[in-house]
Formats: C-alpha cells, structure tokens, sequence
C-alpha cells in the first residue's frame, strides 16, 4: 500500500511538470537519485503552486548537470588504463604518487636515454665522415666515405629516429596522473559549472521573485483593513 502511494506520488510530481524523470536523463542514469534530489529541493524550497513548482524542478535538473560534469570528468580519467597503475601507488600525495610512477618507469627511462645515446653517437659519426670527405685526397675515399654516410643516414630514418619517437610519444601512468590536473581540462570544467551556477541564479531568482509577488494583493495576497485614522485621510 505504502509503495503504491509513493509511486503515485512520485507519478503525480513528474506530471505536474509535464515531463518524467525518465525523459530528461539518460538510460544509465538513476532515476531514482534525480527524484530524491527533487523531492530534498521540495522540501527545502516549499514551493506554491504551479510556477514556483517549475523552478524547484529547473533547479533539479541543472544541480544535476552540475554533479554530471565532475562525474564526467572522473569517469575520462578512470577510462583510461593507465590508471590502475596510478592506484597501484597506494600513494595519496601528489609527490608520493610521481615519484613511484617514475620508479616503476626506470627501465624505459633507460631504455629511451640508450637510444638517445645511439642516436647521437650517430650523429657524430656522420660529422666525422663528413670531414672525412672534405678532406680525401682521392675519389674512392670519398666513395667510401659517402657509402657509409648513405648507410647511416638510412639505419636513422628507418630504424632510430621512429623507435625514439615512438618511446618519447607512447603513453605511460605519469601522462595520464598529469592528464587529470591538466589545467586546460579544469579551465573548460569550471567554465561550464560557471555557466550552470549562472542559470541556477537566474531560476533562484525568479522563485524569489514569484514569492514576493505573491505576497502583493495583485499575487493574491489579503488586502490589509484600514485603521479609522488611515480611512479619514
């Protein structure tokens, strides 16, 4: 009997504003949560009548846009895969939590500065021949010298130079640790909770100012008796 009288409650509440829980919230969305919200705005409010009973549930519908965006937020870092490594730190400090990331990422550290190494000694190894050459007395020492110039210079293209990018570039926890504070991510966050908290005041407002209207004769309100000395002016 009681959860009859709650559904219907519940059903009453959705049609008095025209639209269902269910038509303003995705499928994975509890609908459940959006309705306490509402009713916890209800009570805290008290609207009267149809108008004011709008805004309570403007209101709960952009507080809830509002909790969406930082669950947004923490469901695009916890998505990615790198971040089970981050709780597998059991560090809860900022510096605590770099400084095991970057323990745990010693080897490819190493790995990334031996190529880099390589690499250079590459480098200068084409400086070398190339003086080389500037300074051969005959054809085939230059011959020799550009052969193993051409060969280099293809073993750096082919196989260095795209390793190295691709250890520089491959994702890692730290990226992603860095990711979630990235203060261009926070910027556009707290731009669109701005813009929330902006209509949220615009809505307040207008429930403030049905409920003073309402207060005047115009809004319903009882016109006051005038006293004797009142009526004799």
């Amino acid at each position: 009997m009681t959860d009859t009288r709650s559904k219907k409650t519940r059903s009453h509440n959705a049609l008095v504003h025209g639209v269902y829980a269910k038509d303003i919230l995705m499928p994975w969305e509890s609908k459940e949560a959006f309705e306490t919200l509402h009713k916890d705005l209800l009570t805290e409010f008290m609207p009267r009548g149809r108008s004011e009973e709008d805004c309570i549930f403007d209101l709960a519908y952009l507080y809830w846009r509002k909790q969406s965006l930082w669950r947004l937020w923490q469901t695009t870092i916890l998505k990615d895969p790198f971040t089970q490594d981050i709780l597998q730190t059991n560090r809860k400090s900022w510096s605590g939590i770099r400084k095991r990331l970057r323990a745990e990422a010693n080897g490819h550290r190493k790995l990334l500065g031996a190529l880099e190494a390589e690499h250079a000694e590459m480098l200068s190894q084409l400086g070398r021949l190339q003086k080389k050459i500037e300074g051969a007395a005959d054809n085939q020492e230059v011959k020799l010298n550009e052969d193993k110039i051409s060969a280099l210079i293809g073993i750096i293209k082919e196989h260095v130079a795209p390793l190295t990018q691709t250890l520089t570039q491959v994702p890692n926890a730290e990226q992603t640790f860095d990711a979630a504070y990235a203060a261009k991510k926070l910027e556009e966050l707290l731009r669109l909770e701005n813009m929330i908290d902006a209509r949220i005041g615009k809505v307040l407002a207008r429930l403030v100012a049905l409920k003073e209207f309402k207060r005047t004769p115009a809004g319903g309100a009882p016109t006051k008796a005038l006293t004797s000395s009142q009526a004799s002016v």
